[in-house]
């Protein structure tokens, strides 16, 4: 079993205008640990949050695709020895639809996004949860998943409406694989990748 499996308090953070960091978006439980998911409105606000969750227990940080190598390691840096800490990373296969994703959000289009979470024994269909973003910008779907199979599963359910989609973690890119080849690598598939420990 790989080390991001093995923690047993995870944080996702992500960015989106007016997150509030005290509020868990979504909080999932079981024998495996928890995983919560929580919104930073600037890239700032998600050194604070870590290091504070940190504080209380987390033993994984996983960034949204968002904040980009700058971030990861500012807030690696933070952490430290403490924790790991991951940002979420496109392949090759989706540089050409996360290029299209990125001149459409700058356009101000309305882009569906889901954020996968893999978490052992998590229910799909009772852990997820639906967010509207403040600016009109789209919705963002939540799911936990149990595994790769869960994962493309609920990547093709919701695949037709999706722009991007960004998996948390997974113990290896088996998950992302099976969700790329699940959307034809018509959407940008990002997945979580952590710097040294």
């Amino acid at each position: 079993m790989s080390e991001t499996n093995d923690a047993r308090d995870r944080v996702v953070i992500y960015e989106m205008e007016g997150g509030d960091p005290a509020v868990d978006l979504l909080s999932v439980s079981t024998s495996r640990g928890r995983t919560r998911v929580r919104a930073v409105g600037e890239p700032a606000q998600a050194v604070d949050l870590a290091t504070r969750l940190v504080t209380e227990g987390a033993d994984l940080i996983e960034l949204c695709g968002s904040f980009g190598a700058v971030w990861h390691a500012r807030i690696a840096r933070e952490v430290g020895d403490r924790a790991r800490v991951g940002a979420v990373y496109y392949g090759f296969e989706s540089l050409t639809a996360i290029a299209a994703y990125m001149e459409r959000f700058g356009a101000g289009e309305a882009l569906a996004d889901a954020f996968l979470l893999v978490h052992e024994g998590a229910d799909p269909v009772q852990d997820r949860a639906r967010y509207e973003k403040p600016s009109g910008g789209g919705p963002i779907t939540i799911v936990a998943v149990p595994d790769a199979k869960a994962a493309a599963r609920v990547a093709g359910e919701l695949g037709p409406q999706l722009a991007l989609i960004e998996i948390y973690g997974a113990p290896g890119p088996e998950v992302a694989e099976a969700v790329i080849e699940e959307v034809d690598a018509r959407v940008p598939v990002g997945l979580t990748v952590y710097g040294r420990h």
